[in-house]
């Protein structure tokens, strides 16, 4: 099994020597895809950008590349501090 490589969340596949990104997010149905059909949903080529953050991270498992700001906001909790007093 070869390692699955994503680029914000789009999942790359690998022909020849060169990384094509795809439209596919969900992992199911990336694995239930044979080669063939990985190579049929091929879209951009990402060469040079795959290759630079290999590189740069140099993972041999299968990794996820962020290279977009995430559009999720962080939840902050607000805790009501309630003092009481001594007596």
């Amino acid at each position: 099994m070869e390692r699955m490589i994503r680029l914000d969340n789009k999942f790359v596949v690998k022909i020849k020597n060169k990384y094509y990104l795809t439209n596919v997010s969900n992992v199911g149905e990336w694995r239930k895809m044979g080669d063939s059909e990985k190579a049929k949903c091929k879209g951009k080529n990402v060469t040079d950008k795959v290759k630079r953050y290999l590189e740069l991270y140099k993972s041999n498992s299968n990794i996820n590349i962020k290279t977009k700001p995430s559009k999720k906001r962080l939840r902050t909790i607000k805790k009501n501090i309630v003092v009481k007093g001594g007596g």
